[in-house]
Parts: structure tokens; C-alpha cells; sequence
């Protein structure tokens, strides 16, 4: 006799599917949500948690590259390393980068709480923040593409990190870098204006 699932089970998964991003959202608050360094190579950012108990996180600088499928850890300094938040506590991150001609990333880490640790499901949170080398990044950019249903190869031509500004029938990253290639995807033919 075949097993069916326990309905409570179902309805558990489904509900995490659901609630996983908006509790991602309402983990931690942060701001800026994308940085720059200032002429000293020095960025700062500011989290403050939502979260109804104390947590523990961690930060590191990354490189921030095409098709990077592992983070790459970069040089430079991040202070505080470690640090716990309270209930709607804040916590002012600083950190320097070395080469500010390369892009960065900051990893904000959720550790996991030693408690908890062998008693099931936990969620963990990770926040990547993008350091862009200018101020004026990401520029705004309309890629032009043919009209046509289907896949399109697109390679960033700008100098500069891109914002792509996409019509609601395209569907692709909306951040490259300078000299990313990436593929955009429209759904429906769209009319060709005169």
C-alpha cells in the first residue's frame, strides 16, 4: 500500500515556499542597500534587525565578478566581523576596499543560532550588497533588441555597471556589468513602433 504524505507536511512546505522571501525581507533593513567607496576606498552601510529575538551575523568583502559561481574573497578590511543584534537593534558596517577599480560585494551572514542547532528546520539569511565603483552606478540603459518572441544575446557595451530598463515582456537580469553578455528573453511579439 502506497504512502501518501501527511496533509500537514504539504501545507507546512507550501507555506515556506510562500514566506521565505518576505521573511528574508523583514530579517534586516539595510541602508544604503547598494554602496560606493568614498576616495579613501572606505563604504558604510547600517543594518537594524527585525527580527523578534537575538541573532548573530557575519561580513565579509567580496569580488564581485560575472558568472561567479562562489563568492571570492577580496582584499581589504570589514569591521565589526562578527556581531549580535537584539530585537530592533542596529549596527553600522564599515569596510575598505583595496582595488577600486575591481566591483565588490558585502555578505551579510546569519550564523546559526547554538540552541536551535539539531532541532529541525532553521532558517539562515544571506544579504548581498553590491559596491559599485562610482557613484553614478548603476547607469540607466534600454537595451535595443529585435521585436521578435524568444532569447537574445545582450552584451553590456557601456564602461560602466548598467541598470537595464526592460519592457514588462522582456525578462533577464536587470544589473550587468561592464562587458557581461546575459540573455534576455521576450515572452511576446511586440508591434513595431513607426
Amino acid at each position: 500500500m502506497a504512502r501518501r504524505p501527511c496533509l500537514w507536511r504539504v501545507s507546512l512546505t507550501l507555506a515556506s515556499l510562500v514566506l521565505v522571501p518576505q521573511l528574508a525581507w523583514s530579517a534586516l533593513a539595510i541602508t544604503p542597500p547598494q554602496l560606493h567607496p568614498d576616495p579613501g576606498g572606505i563604504i558604510v552601510t547600517e543594518v537594524r534587525s527585525s527580527l523578534s529575538s537575538h541573532s548573530r551575523w557575519s561580513v565579509r568583502l567580496v569580488y564581485w565578478e560575472p558568472g561567479q559561481p562562489e563568492p571570492t574573497p577580496a582584499a581589504g578590511e570589514v569591521s565589526p566581523r562578527f556581531f549580535g543584534l537584539e530585537a530592533g537593534g542596529r549596527q553600522v558596517i564599515r569596510a575598505r576596499v583595496q582595488n577600486k577599480s575591481a566591483y565588490h560585494r558585502v555578505l551579510v551572514e546569519q550564523l546559526p543560532d547554538q540552541e536551535g542547532l539539531g532541532q529541525g528546520l532553521a532558517f539562515r539569511f544571506r544579504f548581498s550588497l553590491p559596491v559599485y565603483r562610482q557613484a553614478q552606478e548603476p547607469v540607466a540603459f534600454r537595451p535595443s533588441l529585435p521585436a521578435t518572441p524568444g532569447c537574445h544575446p545582450f552584451k553590456n557595451p557601456e564602461p560602466l555597471a548598467v541598470r537595464l530598463l526592460l519592457s514588462s515582456d522582456l525578462q533577464g537580469p536587470l544589473t550587468l556589468l561592464p562587458g557581461e553578455t546575459t540573455e534576455l528573453c521576450r515572452s511576446t511579439q511586440t508591434a513595431l513602433q513607426p
